[in-house]
């Protein structure tokens, strides 16, 4: 009688210990998936431009470090103690080590009384990378997977889609392309876009749209609200989109991804 009530506290015991066990395993299991799915934000790089071999217009050539193509900047001057921003760049090319830049007017700052940026990149200036790639805006099909994103990736703050979709009606936009995206992004500080797919989340490079990553999702929920999550009501969101001509989320934003990179890489 005594070794069988024993053998119950034993196996009472064990059962709990295993339970226990189970929870840490899967606690760091869910601690282990959130890191290796959340976009890696990386700091802000500044370079001091080289003197430059080949002398071009169009683009200048940096130590890459760490950067991949897609990725955007903007080229500085130190002038009497004031810095002055010269140019947007891109880097459209990384080969052994080197980084071409692809010089893009600044215009962000587009006031008609304010001096605009005149001359060429000359070594000693500064190519200042990743300046806002802690602030995003999520595109996502539904409440669910807009959440997962953001829980995923508590390191980057991001602005709601109902402030995308407000721009969007504002400027009277049905269907937004990626300049829309541009606008939107230089207008409110933000560096970065990720769009959930039926079956990844991308990130974008906001100002090149470029592919910065790419990871594995799968959808938990099949409902899709048109044109993307936000929290408007869906009378609202049929007075300010043509909803008719925005019939499928995925095909949509899927074409806006790969139709910018494709015609990218086909240069």
């Amino acid at each position: 009688m005594f070794l069988k009530y024993l053998f119950v506290i034993i196996t009472v015991y064990f059962i709990k210990i295993l339970g226990f066990i189970l929870k840490k395993i899967f606690w760091i299991c869910l601690v282990l998936f959130s890191i290796l799915n959340s976009f890696e934000v990386k700091n802000t790089l500044v370079i001091t431009i080289p003197k430059q071999e080949d002398s071009k217009d169009s683009s200048i050539k940096i130590p890459a470090f760490d950067l991949q193509k897609g990725d955007s900047g903007i080229i500085t001057r130190e002038v009497d103690n004031n810095e002055f921003i010269l140019f947007n760049v891109e880097v459209i090319n990384v080969v052994n080590g080197i980084a071409e830049l692809k010089l893009i007017e600044f215009n962000s700052m587009n006031e008609e009384y304010l001096p605009k940026p005149i001359g060429v990149v000359k070594e000693g200036d500064k190519a200042i990378f990743r300046i806002l790639y802690d602030r995003a805006i999520l595109i996502a099909p539904n409440q669910n997977s807009y959440q997962e994103v953001l829980d995923l990736n508590k390191n980057i703050d991001f602005l709601h889609s109902d402030v995308f979709a407000t721009f969007l009606a504002k400027n009277n936009i049905n269907m937004p392309n990626t300049d829309d995206f541009k606008s939107f992004c230089s207008r409110f500080d933000v560096g970065l876009v990720f769009i959930v797919g039926k079956n990844d989340i991308t990130t974008l490079n906001c100002q090149s749209f470029n592919i910065l990553e790419q990871v594995s999702y799968t959808l938990k929920d099949n409902i899709v609200k048109l044109p993307f999550y936000t929290r408007l009501s869906d009378g609202v969101i049929q007075e300010i989109f043509n909803i008719k001509k925005f019939s499928d989320y995925y095909m949509y934003f899927n074409n806006l991804i790969y139709s910018k990179n494709l015609t990218k890489q086909s240069k």
